[in-house]
């Protein structure tokens, strides 16, 4: 599975090699998109790992926070790409229903144990923004991710932490990484679509047969 829109962003590439034209950032070129598409994949395809004299249920974990890591690493490209902030993806997100995942992070982890494992080590800035999405003042999802990827990459997180069950944590990673994934996948397709049909309006080119090559 590959980002959407992607082959035909790059046959509009044959019509128009300035990304900012489509609307992406001024700096970014089709090497940036590339990369973007890449790690999209990989987090859309990723199927677990498999550790052997490991229990299952540590597997689980283990597969939970992998995923996170993938796909904040794609979101990470996505914000780069478009001139984003990590604060700006909220407004974005509220059409996607965010609330959803919230609500899967605090219903399957009932007493708090994710959470404050992840409220202990996370940075003041974060630590904030973590809180405010558990009590519901925000849904900005990318705080979530980038609590876990941070940790994760960092050497604290591990399967059990504080006490943690595997399985809840792997439903909270899930949503978290499906959400994102549609999320990028859905604003993506849509920049490509609107700048195609800003040219199929305003262009004698036969679009529909270049796209279609």
């Amino acid at each position: 599975m590959e980002l959407q829109g992607f082959a035909k962003f790059h046959q509009l590439l044959k019509l128009d090699p300035n990304l900012s034209s489509i609307g992406f950032g001024s700096e970014v070129r089709a090497g940036d998109i590339n990369r973007f598409a890449s790690r999209v994949r990989v987090a859309k395809n990723f199927k677990g790992i498999n550790l052997e004299g490991f229990s299952q249920e540590t597997n689980y974990g283990y597969d939970a926070f992998f995923l996170v890591f993938l796909t904040h690493s794609a979101l990470e490209r996505f914000i780069e790409i478009n001139s984003l902030e990590l604060d700006a993806l909220g407004s974005l997100m509220a059409p996607y229903n965010p609330e959803k995942v919230i609500q899967e992070f605090v219903g399957k982890d009932k007493k708090g144990l994710f959470y404050n494992f992840l409220d202990g080590k996370v940075n003041q800035k974060l630590k904030v923004k973590l809180n405010n999405c558990i009590n519901y003042k925000s849904t900005n999802v990318a705080y979530v991710s980038a609590s876990i990827r941070h940790i994760f990459a960092h050497g604290h997180l591990c399967a059990h932490s504080n006490g943690v069950n595997p399985k809840n944590v792997y439903s909270i990673c899930a949503s978290i990484s499906d959400f994102l994934l549609a999320f990028m996948d859905a604003e993506f397709a849509k920049k490509i679509d609107e700048y195609y049909n800003k040219l199929h309006t305003h262009s004698y080119v036969d679009l529909e047969a270049i796209c279609s090559k």
